[in-house]
């Protein structure tokens, strides 16, 4: 039940994270966004790994899961979701990165052997249809243009890979402290070279644009996202991708919530989204039964 707990605990605080992201995000660029996240998130883990853990664990055979999973995500995959968000808005990106909980299951399938049950398969086609609902123009009060689906589409796509891969380092391992700190590490630092080597090509696509603005509220959800990260990983460690991903991927509805409750300048809310938001979710719930 622990882990259950965790999992409702990373939901509730990833789906508010995304009203500081819209907020900073008038101020500065998605890159700017993940890399202060991860900066938090890498500094706090560290702060308690060197305080508690032997460094010998991170010499340990499931090293390689966790350095895989944080060259995916957090990082590039949050940089992805945070161009959906400045681009969809909040209530249309969220729930379609929230479909990573049924990709999530899909792989878990063939990479860890879980089953495929009539449940999974009606999940996918209510995640199916609420992702339809979402992105239908009809309905949409705010103005968008289908090609940028495919950051969060992304997104959700690595957020899934990642996912899997941390599992299997925690099989491993079997230490969440020390395999979200190696995850966050390699995440921060593959996600500074990739902005680099962007700008030093006279690219502005991954722009760093840091200002007291943008980290006044950047700073806030880095925070609350660092916390959900930890919660994360402890969720995963104490129970099967299987229990945890779809209630952590319950985040969409919060999302929504919070949304209608801090962005009613910013975002609107259709039946269309409402509806399509449920769907997803529900989606996400079948999944597990």
């Amino acid at each position: 039940m622990i882990g259950e707990i965790y999992a409702i605990i990373t939901a509730v605080l990833r789906g508010y994270t995304v009203i500081p992201i819209r907020k900073g995000l008038q101020y500065s660029t998605p890159s700017t966004s993940a890399t202060t996240y991860l900066l938090i998130n890498t500094a706090m883990l560290w702060t308690i790994t060197l305080y508690n853990h032997s460094l010998e664990l991170f010499l340990a055979d499931g090293f390689i899961y966790f350095v895989l999973a944080g060259i995916i995500a957090p990082g590039i995959a949050a940089r992805f979701k945070d161009i959906g968000i400045s681009r969809l808005g909040v209530i249309l990106t969220t729930p379609i990165v929230g479909s990573n909980t049924f990709l999530s299951m899909l792989i878990a399938v063939f990479l860890l052997n879980e089953k495929l049950t009539p449940y999974l398969a009606a999940g996918a086609l209510f995640i199916f249809a609420g992702i339809n609902f979402l992105t239908s123009q009809e309905g949409n009060i705010r103005e968008w243009s289908r090609k940028d689906l495919i950051f969060p589409l992304t997104a959700a796509v690595l957020f899934a890979i990642s996912t899997n891969l941390r599992k299997l380092g925690l099989i491993k391992i079997g230490d969440p402290i020390v395999g979200a700190t190696i995850t966050s590490t390699v995440s921060l630092a593959m996600l500074i070279l990739t902005s680099l080597i962007s700008q030093l090509r006279g690219s502005n696509s991954w722009e760093l644009k840091f200002n007291r603005e943008a980290l006044r509220y950047f700073g806030f959800s880095g925070l609350i996202s660092s916390i959900a990260f930890l919660s994360y990983f402890m969720a995963l460690s104490s129970s099967s991708v299987v229990k945890i991903q779809p209630i952590a991927g319950t985040n969409p509805l919060f999302a929504v919530l919070f949304s209608y409750i801090f962005l009613r300048n910013q975002e609107k809310i259709t039946t269309r989204n409402l509806l399509g938001t449920l769907l997803v979710v529900a989606g996400i719930i079948l999944v597990t039964i």
